[in-house]
């Protein structure tokens, strides 16, 4: 027997679904919705109008299917009544509707009846031009990662020699060893009818091209599968803060490797939702197809991770990976080829059907605007140019807010102001971007002259725009741009925060003095551990610990964190202070020591001079 066939353990969808999410997720079931009455339709509008929220934009329905999850089916007069009540339901909340596939199912009644599923998308407007999802594409160095990459946006399969990478390489020792030691982007797109928009779609030769003709944009971070470039990867995991991760696994290795072990456990910590892609079954042997997959196996079962693989191999497979991926500890597995293109289309449609992971973002919206920088460029006659993703608030250069005053920083504690002239997203000029988007802004500079060099008999200074920050300020990653606060009082950075912290692995323990490398959003900074507080007992605490709280200060190293224990951390950047809030993920690793955890309470340095005195 083929080993894939016996690996799928085949249980089959005839009769259900799993049991329908009534909040945290975008997908609706619905038994039939046939001439509603007004006060009936106006709730399943608002129902729709809530789904597509979840969605960020994007809902699916299942008409035929009754709240548990079981597949009723209706007849073609029922199923076309209720297709053309959800029509009308769309085009009140000015969205399209698609059916995605439809299927027979056997009735209680002995009849074939039947079952759509259906993908309602926004349509495009002007304050909101498409809808982006970011994937970091995970795996060590030689599984095809690239590869698939270049397969997706070019729309044409490898040669089994690398071709389909080469426009993805930055580097000459890029394209001369396949192996990719930066962070290099890929787009692609999808039409509100799920079309796959690339370079192989007529007429599209750019990004903009690209971003232009699609409802929905994928961005693939292709990040470093070498162990040299562990940093770099990890970096792009917290500092791009992608929506989800793609693994990529070589089927002709026959075992998962250490790297691909250690980039799934850190997706695992930071909560990023994770679906596996085992490329190369053109090349794998049976033997080798099994080893790599009962390895996989292993590691998604293990403490830590815990994890329910689903292998997609057909439609059915796929409707379960969608419904439960992000909700729940559902795995999606594709088996693939990027030689052959087995199963490339099947994880074609589940990209497309994924939706936007993102929560209360009516609430982001109201926040201030809080901008991480996650590079920086200096372009030709226009200045500074800052890339990264705006976590809260929405920035605007219409004419309203064209005057706006932002802060930048922090550079050794100090914030300067700064405005924002333009703003771009995916090389595409956008008056305004909003909350858990990625931008590009154009930022200017204050400074004073005197009137008196510009013009005879002047006696007032002024002041104008300079494209470069001002002498003795340095721009680097992981800075933030700030709006002004209501009290017109600049930010303030911090060199010591505590967070609640769980340890993933410390083969000594974790003591007071210890060093390491501390990850936050942009963020990476060596750190020192100067505090830790102990919880009464051996058991977490679901509160933040003070330090006046008559818990156990550790100051001997005798006395550490072990492996699987939870407790409060004090750390101390080493060499400048960052901006931190409370709730930011952090992760800490050094060597083979890793914990990860949540920022609780920030301590506010007097003086933001603190870093110069050191």
């Amino acid at each position: 027997m083929d080993y894939r066939e016996s690996f799928l353990d085949r249980r089959g969808h005839e009769t259900s679904l799993p049991q329908e999410v009534e909040s945290g997720s975008n997908i609706e079931y619905k038994l039939k919705l046939i001439d509603p009455p007004p006060e009936r339709l106006e709730h399943l509008i608002t129902q729709m109008k809530w789904r597509l929220a979840e969605g960020s934009g994007e809902a699916m329905y299942e008409i035929g299917v009754a709240d548990s999850g079981k597949l009723v089916g209706l007849s073609e007069t029922e199923l076309s009544a209720s297709l053309n009540t959800l029509r009308t339901m769309g085009d009140r909340l000015a969205a399209e509707v698609f059916v995605i596939r439809q299927r027979d199912v056997v009735g209680d009644t002995g009849h074939v009846r039947k079952v759509a599923e259906v993908l309602v998308r926004k349509r495009l407007t002007d304050d909101q031009h498409f809808l982006e999802v970011r994937i970091a594409v995970l795996g060590a160095f030689d599984t095809g990662k690239s590869t698939l990459l270049g397969v997706f946006s070019n729309g044409e399969l490898d040669n089994g020699r690398g071709k389909a990478r080469l426009n993805l390489l930055r580097h000459l020792h890029e394209i001369q060893s396949g192996r990719t030691s930066s962070v290099a982007r890929q787009i692609i797109g999808f039409s509100p009818s799920g079309e796959l928009i690339n370079y192989a779609t007529n007429n599209i030769n750019s990004w903009e091209d690209i971003c232009e003709n699609s409802s929905k944009i994928l961005t693939f971070l292709d990040l470093c599968g070498h162990p040299k470039y562990q940093r770099t990867t990890i970096s792009g995991l917290t500092g791009h803060a992608p929506d989800y991760a793609c693994l990529i696994v070589a089927a002709s290795d026959g075992r998962l490797s250490e790297v691909s072990r250690e980039h799934l456990g850190t997706a695992v910590v930071l909560a990023v939702p994770v679906f596996v892609v085992l490329t190369k079954i053109d090349l794998a042997t049976p033997s080798q197809l099994t080893k790599t997959v009962e390895s996989l196996l292993s590691v998604l079962k293990a403490p830590g991770i815990r994890r329910v693989p689903v292998v997609v191999q057909n439609e059915d497979d796929l409707v379960v990976a969608v419904s439960n991926f992000v909700s729940s500890q559902v795995i999606p597995i594709f088996l693939t080829s990027s030689v052959t293109g087995e199963n490339m289309q099947l994880l074609t449609q589940f990209l497309n059907l994924l939706p936007k992971p993102v929560r209360d973002y009516d609430a982001l919206l109201q926040q201030d605007p809080e901008f991480q920088v996650e590079e920086l460029y200096s372009v030709p006659q226009v200045g500074c140019v800052a890339a990264g993703i705006l976590r809260t608030g929405r920035i605007s250069v219409s004419r309203i807010e064209a005057h706006k005053v932002y802060y930048i920083g922090p550079d050794r504690g100090r914030f300067i102001p700064c405005k924002v002239n333009s703003i771009h997203r995916q090389r595409i000029a956008v008056q305004e971007v909003k909350a858990s988007q990625v931008a590009t802004l154009a930022v200017s500079f204050t400074a004073s002259v005197d009137a008196s060099e510009q013009q005879e008999g002047g006696t007032n200074a002024r002041e104008i725009d300079c494209t470069q920050p001002p002498t003795g300020f340095r721009l680097r990653k992981g800075q933030v741009i700030l709006s002004e606060p209501m009290d017109n009082a600049i930010p303030k950075a911090v060199w010591e925060f505590e967070a609640e912290i769980s340890v993933l692995n410390a083969p000594v323990g974790l003591n007071v003095g210890m060093q390491g490398t501390m990850y936050c959003g942009t963020i990476r900074q060596l750190t020192r551990i100067v505090r830790i507080v102990m919880p009464n007992g051996e058991s977490s605490s679901s509160s933040p610990t003070r330090l006046a709280d008559t818990a156990l200060r550790i100051d001997q190293p005798k006395v550490a964190l072990k492996t699987g224990k939870k407790g409060v951390v004090r750390f101390r950047f080493s060499h400048e202070p960052e901006w931190v809030k409370p709730g930011w993920i952090v992760l800490f690793r050094e060597g083979r020591l890793k914990c990860v955890g949540k920022v609780s309470e920030i301590f506010i340095s007097e003086t933001s001079s603190e870093s110069e005195q050191r």
